[in-house]
């Protein structure tokens, strides 16, 4: 027996079920819904969520989603953007696809371009070029976008999380100039970042919560215990004066922390930009002996399932990458207001 409804009525219907937690009614009556017709919005969304029903579409661990999925659902936020462009949550999923799933950074940088066409004062678009221009190399032109955030003709204030990201992202830039030319180019195999790779090749990258758990908290143990012998307790004042010497070595050892696991994890941090640097070009930079090390298996371990499956392919494929593999920056949308 056919259902003759319409898929905006299936569709309600299906929300009607999932309100009352009959999950497999729903998923009929969605099947229904895109049977009516396979290009409704709302079903199709439903769908591209449900790939990250482990960790939510803004989760941070890798998702257990295979490439065929994600380049599934990438059609999908696609298809709903061609229907309703100024559909915000197909435009972050389908970003977060590319860039976190299948390593197209690339395709990335044009998505959020094409997302700025739309929305051309909305920061986020903003950030994540800025994000991936960084990961790259691309210092000056991921400077120039944060001035077009902060000098840009009514552009949205950015949300507290952006405004993290842009504070880490640009401590990155500072610090690559002051380094000049000194940071990694995976595509040049004379490359000094290549001596460090292999030099730390055998160990996993270590982290900021080892460092202050290990060495930082002894230091601060034994501080309070000498404190409380040598400071007399006369009083109010004299607990205050100890914790704020305590809090003060806190936020000391946390900085030196901080700088000491960037200098540690360097060689990880090169080696994460080699591997992105293929799954980007689907180019070969990184030497087949690295392939074998404790460093490079860590790292693909902590990759989405997706990126590392296109990885393999693009391995298996064999092509090398010259020494003049550049990112593809696609020619930037101006708004008339920025001009």
């Amino acid at each position: 027996m056919t259902d003759d409804r319409s898929a905006d009525d299936l569709w309600l219907d299906a929300m009607e079920a999932r309100q009352m937690g009959e999950t497999m009614t729903f998923n009929l009556l969605r099947e229904k819904t895109l049977a009516a017709n396979p290009e409704h919005p709302d079903a199709l969304m439903s769908e591209v969520r449900e790939l990250f029903r482990e960790t939510g579409p803004k989760g941070v661990r890798p998702t257990k989603m295979s490439l065929v999925d994600a380049a599934i659902g990438l059609q999908k936020c696609r298809t709903v953007l061609e229907i309703d462009p100024e559909r915000d949550e197909a435009w972050a999923i389908g970003g977060r696809l590319l860039v976190d799933e299948l390593g197209m950074f690339e395709e990335a940088l044009s998505w959020w371009d094409n997302r700025r066409m739309i929305e051309p004062t909305e920061v986020v678009p903003l950030v994540e070029q800025i994000a991936i221009l960084t990961e790259f190399g691309e210092y000056a032109e991921a400077a120039d976008r944060i001035d077009l955030i902060f000098e840009g003709k009514d552009m949205e204030s950015p949300d507290p999380r952006s405004i993290m990201r842009l504070r880490n992202l640009s401590e990155q830039i500072k610090r690559a100039a002051g380094k000049d030319n000194d940071f990694f180019q995976p595509q040049d195999s004379d490359n000094d970042g290549w001596i460090r790779i292999k030099a730390f090749s055998g160990r996993k990258p270590t982290t900021e919560t080892y460092w202050l758990f290990f060495f930082v908290m002894p230091l601060i143990w034994i501080e309070a215990i000498l404190i409380n012998r040598v400071l007399p307790p006369t009083g109010f004042s004299t607990m205050i004066l100890g914790f704020l010497i305590i809090f003060a070595s806190f936020l000391l050892g946390s900085r030196w922390v901080k700088s000491q696991v960037h200098k540690l994890n360097r060689p990880a941090h090169e080696l994460t930009r080699a591997i992105n640097a293929e799954l980007t070009s689907g180019l070969l930079c990184i030497p087949e002996s690295m392939r074998e090390t404790k460093l490079y298996s860590t790292l693909r371990e902590r990759r989405a399932i997706a990126a590392m499956n296109r990885h393999d392919k693009i391995v298996e494929n064999g092509e090398r990458m010259s020494r003049k593999w550049k990112l593809s920056i696609p020619e930037w949308f101006v708004d008339d207001e920025e001009e």
